[in-house]
């Protein structure tokens, strides 16, 4: 009977480990303001974007990791050889939405719909 419990216990702990290392490709992001991503405050500050290579999903994570965000990302414009991090955001009276985030050739729809499609954008590379 004792058996059970300990296979169930070291299940979770590969379950746990595979979902944590999943996101096993990041980099930062130094982001010079403050702006609004998922409708939420975000300060300006150094933030980690994560890829899941197997879910295709991205995470931007605050250096006090205050603010987690995670999306669905896919193929869109950046080409098939494309290596680089970019957090883009639209520009609105003088205030910053996230408007997509691109892990190499993956990237997210458009996050921030209250924003015109027509709006500046400002980009800003992962390091």
């Amino acid at each position: 009977m004792k058996a059970i419990p300990t296979k169930l216990a070291i299940a979770s702990a590969l379950l746990a480990f595979a979902v944590t290392s999943a996101f096993a490709e990041n980099t930062t992001v130094k982001v010079p303001f403050n702006f609004v991503a998922n409708g939420k405050q975000c300060s300006a500050g150094i933030y980690t974007v994560e890829r899941d290579t197997q879910l295709n999903m991205v995470r931007l994570q605050s250096a006090d990791g205050s603010r987690n965000f995670q999306w669905i990302a896919g193929p869109g414009e950046p080409a098939t050889n494309d290596s680089r991090v970019i957090l883009t955001f639209d520009e609105n009276a003088g205030s910053y939405a996230l408007r997509t985030v691109q892990y190499h050739n993956q990237i997210t729809r458009k996050l921030d719909k209250k924003v015109p499609e027509y709006a500046p954008t400002r980009t800003i590379m992962g390091q």
